[in-house]
């Protein structure tokens, strides 16, 4: 009987098709106080998941490099996203930055930060301008980080 309510449960629950995507993009850091810390282009993947009514979360890992700094990593970032209109929608992003210099893991640093973004959907291609403020997690210091993130779902 338990086996039937279950089959029966997942029958009835609405599908949620996630959508993966590739990520291109390009952000800058401004150290506060106010000074160069580097230019930083990207690629990554995401996926999306549809959690309601006009609202996804979008979880994404992409690796960035500075060419001016000579300084990279990783970045894992978690989306909410929420449609305001057929084509855009308003997002708050929440992200994890590993850096370090080269291949010197020893000096590595990490930041947390969050911030706001706008998506404006294309089709299948979607323009996300964002600006996060983040944290050292190792270091006391701060930056804001504009950027923009372009997707290409399949």
């Amino acid at each position: 009987m338990r086996g039937v309510l279950l089959a029966m449960v997942v029958m009835a629950a609405p599908a949620r098709a996630v959508d993966f995507a590739i990520n291109v993009g390009a952000l800058e850091v401004v150290l506060l106080p106010v000074a160069h810390g580097g230019f930083y282009p990207y690629l990554g993947v995401s996926a999306a998941v549809p959690l309601g009514h006009d609202v996804t979360f979008i979880g994404s890992i992409s690796y960035e490099w500075s060419f001016d700094q000579q300084h990279g990593g990783f970045v894992v970032v978690s989306t909410l996203d929420f449609l305001v209109g057929e084509h855009v929608g308003i997002d708050l992003n929440i992200a994890f930055i590993h850096d370090q210099p080269g291949l010197r893991f020893a000096e590595a640093e990490f930041y947390l930060g969050a911030g706001p973004g706008v998506s404006l959907l294309f089709g299948k291609w979607t323009f996300s301008p964002f600006l996060n403020f983040f944290g050292g997690l190792r270091t006391a210091s701060a930056s804001l980080v504009p950027g923009l993130n372009v997707s290409r779902t399949f």
